[in-house]
């Protein structure tokens, strides 16, 4: 490298500014929010590229990178560090699309919410997950992003692999939290289709020639969206309020 007739202060800085840009965009990459497809890539891009400089004057570049082929396999390590580091955040933080799909299930609403794809949009199950984004971008998510990618680089230089028997323990912990949070966000719900279920099965065993399913299911769905109304406001908050806590955890 030193071979390319420049200044080794400024290769240096150069080589450490390449190396936290893939460290951050890597993690850009997989954070809730700035890992949406509403947002473009070049935002994604422009993003990274501001915040990398702020970064990069704390790093320690390391020594003796003589070839394209090594510093490449420092890049590929920055890589899996900012991947590893997004992708626990989105772990835990895709706990109100299952609850959302948890809604769908034992709510009768199916068609409203969900996780979004082509073949269903889900209005609600959409408008759920862009106001939890928005909440956390309130909260002051984007600062603590940048608190932990700073933390991250004084804990982790450049150039580690991240090491995958301290990784995996915590991203086990991680997915059992979010399953843990996704049920209690979608109990109400759950309940309350499980106590539909069960008063529509003695109505019908009370009375045969009732037809149960044309009279009390327009009730349910309707009592469904007037819960989900109410309750929206209070899932998002706990689901923001725990996704930020577990970026602080990660921080300690």
């Amino acid at each position: 490298m030193t071979q390319l007739g420049m200044d080794p202060r400024m290769l240096s800085f150069l080589i450490g500014l390449l190396l936290t840009y893939c460290r951050v965009q890597a993690c850009f990459l997989m954070l809730p929010v700035f890992s949406e497809r509403a947002l473009p890539m070049r935002v994604r891009t422009a993003l990274a590229m501001a915040v990398t400089p702020l970064l990069a004057e704390q790093v320690q570049v390391p020594g003796g990178i003589d070839s394209l082929l090594q510093l490449a396999g420092l890049a590929g390590a920055e890589i899996a560090s900012g991947l590893a580091l997004g992708g626990l955040v989105r772990l835990f933080a895709s706990a109100l699309d299952v609850a959302a799909t948890a809604i769908a299930a034992t709510a009768s609403l199916s068609q409203l919410v969900g996780v979004a794809n082509e073949y269903s949009p889900h209005p609600i199950g959409n408008l759920m997950h862009l106001a939890g984004l928005a909440i956390l971008i309130a909260l002051g998510f984007p600062a603590l992003v940048c608190d932990l990618l700073r933390e991250s680089l004084m804990l982790r230089p450049l150039g580690s692999w991240p090491e995958i028997s301290n990784l995996l323990p915590h991203a086990v912990a991680l997915m059992r939290q979010s399953l843990v949070l996704a049920l209690l966000l979608a109990s109400p719900f759950i309940l309350g289709g499980f106590l539909f279920q069960l008063l529509s099965g003695v109505i019908s065993k009370v009375m045969p020639n009732l037809p149960i399913t044309f009279i009390a299911a327009p009730g349910a769905i309707m009592l469904a969206m007037l819960a989900l109304a109410v309750l929206t406001p209070s899932i998002i908050s706990v689901w923001a309020g725990a996704v930020l806590d577990v970026v602080g955890d990660l921080l300690r």
